[in-house]
């Protein structure tokens, strides 16, 4: 029996006023790192496989997913984003409890901005988003986060959770989380975040041939979050509207450079945002719909910026407001539906940086089937995307319309009824649209930039093996997963900045071509025993990523900068009656810095490797306590994921939680 079906996967995104419709019976295993079933790659966080990592947010969980490359520039507020099989970060987007998140500015969304508290799950999709409930513009990028939050779950009686996290890197965060049941069909819950600290740290560095000790400055924080939510369900309904205020202030450490390896550029965030949520179960049918409104305030400060002001202050201003449904219809059983949705977004953006005041409309449409026949499965879809974009200079008004198709199709077969193992393949063709900033920046931005288009395709097979011997309890449990794939990644019109007259003025042009050729091997394994518990899982990545813009070109045949050709991962942990150990090791191998593969660009690889202890306190029937201590890059090895951006060596961590219901 292959218990990881479609709605096991969906399990931990859904709450239980969802699990309504009869799809399917199942067996819940054990928290299953893989979704096999799918046609392209799915991978899932639970929170408790978050808390094992002992990462703070959603870009250091990342580093865990096969093929993912992190990119960190250090420090407590560090910006981090990825790259999936060397697809630039915009073509990963985050859905946020079903709803796409937007930054039409950079288009890319910086992953430390999402703790890992009051998290439920963490799922990373390709070629589709993971929810039967995601909005149309959750199809759109080649690859999704999907993150589901404890906030937005329906619960039935009070509840109440607090956490602290301590390290010697001089970062802290504090956490709560509180629900309340109103009657037997409302909820009232807010989530309260904050983050501080210097964040200085000791490394080491070679700027002179000889290793020098420094300490990391101009990195201190102070961060404020609040989400407050409520819902009311009826039947097979519900509706869910929550807040959402962000102050940041910090100060962002720069390159280390000969003689000054300090830095003194600050930022400034404020974020605000409005969501609303419908959603409605029928016995053939689903509908779900959502507004929200949002307004994101970035300050940037530069005192030293050498310009005839000798200071950059830049202040930028974006409204985004939007409403989308997506309907289901299911079609004899409930594994076979139609579905189709569409999103409205538009964005606005003021600046004192931009010559022009640029807004956007977006029309996001998705129309889409699963289907199971027999041992094969269908999932498909084809997304359309309509985008007016306008832009004022003077009394000139600019405007031009994009309208994009952009289709997927993934198949499974399983060729033996009473073996769960599969063969999988997927194509996906998607498109990333030009920022506002590759538009309109000045003296950079290019108008007439085309969207950057990309044509994924993956081959693979999945194994899954799975006892159960206590149905109820779940004790004497084991499974076994295992998943090899093999990837072809094509993009063309490559948005790449280009020098013009001098290194301080940039052009932005759709020159660029790559090509990304590997493969993922990932074994996860789960054995509960009595009052043991034992994990295990490993990824292994090799991925020949090249520049193929130009045969007479320095860089033709390299690998892309930042994209190792081999990297992988290790977790494990073994638990026995409360008390935890967990061993976690992340490998990125060689890189190189820019485009050109030669002996000064050169990153070495390293070796992230973390150990940790923890213990859960069972105080009464309605409390727990928990206390971690992780040692954290155990090696003491001051490594770059940027170059010029050193990690900290060996550092400590100590987490406390505490939870009531």
């Amino acid at each position: 029996m292959l218990v990881t079906t479609g709605l096991f996967a969906q399990d931990d995104s859904l709450s239980k006023t969802d699990i309504i419709l009869p799809l399917v019976t199942y067996v819940q295993a054990p928290p299953s790192f893989m979704q096999l079933d799918a046609g392209a790659p799915i991978y899932v966080l639970s929170e408790v496989q978050l808390k094992r990592l002992g990462i703070q947010d959603i870009g250091g969980a990342m580093k865990y997913i096969p093929s993912v490359q992190l990119k960190d520039y250090g420090g407590v507020g560090g910006i981090k984003t990825i790259s999936y099989r060397s697809l630039g970060a915009n073509h990963t987007g985050v859905v946020l409890d079903n709803v796409s998140q937007i930054n039409t500015q950079v288009g890319a969304i910086n992953l430390s901005s999402f703790e890992s508290f009051g998290m439920h799950s963490l799922v990373f999709s390709t070629s589709q988003p993971h929810s039967i409930f995601a909005s149309a513009s959750a199809y759109l990028p080649a690859n999704s986060i999907n993150i589901y939050s404890q906030l937005l779950r329906f619960d039935t009686t009070f509840s109440m959770k607090a956490y602290q996290n301590l390290s010697t890197v001089n970062a802290f965060e504090s956490g709560l989380l509180f629900k309340s049941n109103l009657g037997e069909n409302g909820f009232v819950g807010a989530q309260l975040h904050s983050k501080y600290g210097s964040g200085a740290y000791n490394y080491i560095y070679n700027l002179t041939g000889d290793d020098n000790s420094f300490k990391r400055i101009n990195s201190s924080i102070v961060n404020y979050k609040a989400r407050l939510a409520g819902g009311y369900a009826w039947d097979a309904g519900k509706i869910t509207a929550s807040i959402y205020y962000n102050k940041n202030e910090q100060e962002l450490p720069g390159a280390v450079i000969l003689y000054n390896p300090s830095n003194d550029q600050t930022l400034e965030n404020q974020d605000a945002r409005i969501d609303l949520n419908f959603q409605q179960l029928f016995t053939q049918a689903s509908v779900r719909a959502n507004a929200f409104i949002q307004s994101n305030y970035t300050k940037y400060f530069d005192p030293t910026f050498l310009n005839s002001q000798g200071f950059l202050s830049s202040a930028y201003r974006q409204n985004t407001q939007g409403v989308g449904i997506i309907l289901s219809n299911y079609l004899k059983s409930h594994q076979n539906k139609l579905f189709y949705g569409s999103d409205a977004i538009f964005s606005q953006l003021g600046s004192n940086e931009f010559a022009v005041n640029p807004s956007r409309f977006n029309l996001n449409s998705v129309l889409g089937t699963t289907l199971k026949l027999n041992n094969l499965g269908i999932e498909s879809n084809i997304v359309h995307q309509l985008i007016l974009d306008q832009a004022r200079m003077s009394d000139t008004l600019m405007a031009k319309t994009y309208s994009k198709l952009s289709p997927f199709v993934g198949l499974t077969f399983k060729p033996f009824r009473k073996t769960d193992f599969l063969l999988r393949t997927s194509f996906k063709q998607t498109f990333r649209m030009p920022t506002f900033n590759d538009l309109y920046y000045n003296f950079i931005g290019n108008s007439n930039l085309k969207p950057e288009e990309a044509s994924l395709l993956n081959f693979g097979l999945t194994f899954g093996k799975y006892k159960f011997n206590d149905q109820k309890t779940g004790e004497n449990t084991s499974s076994l997963e295992i998943s090899v794939d093999g990837f072809y990644n094509l993009v063309k019109n490559k948005i790449v900045a280009i020098p013009t007259k001098d290194l301080f003025n940039w052009s932005m042009q759709n020159i660029g071509k790559s090509r990304a050729v590997g493969s993922d091997v990932v074994l996860s394994f789960i054995q509960i025993k009595n009052n043991w518990k034992f994990i295990f899982t490993n990824s292994h990545t090799l991925n020949f990523a090249v520049d193929i813009t130009d045969e007479t070109g320095a860089s033709y045949g390299h690998q892309l900068p930042y994209t190792p050709v081999y990297s992988g991962s290790l977790s494990s942990s073994v638990s026995y009656k409360g008390y935890g150990l967990t061993n976690n090791l992340s490998f990125c191998g060689q890189r190189f810095s820019l485009n050109e593969n030669i002996q000064m660009n050169k990153l070495s690889p390293y070796l992230d490797w973390n150990i940790g202890v923890d213990k859960n306190f069972k105080l009464k029937h309605y409390m727990d306590f928990g206390v971690s201590f992780k040692v954290m890059n155990i090696l003491n090895k001051n490594y770059e994921i940027i170059r010029s951006f050193p990690m900290p060596g060996r550092y400590y961590q100590l987490t406390l939680n505490y939870s009531f219901k």
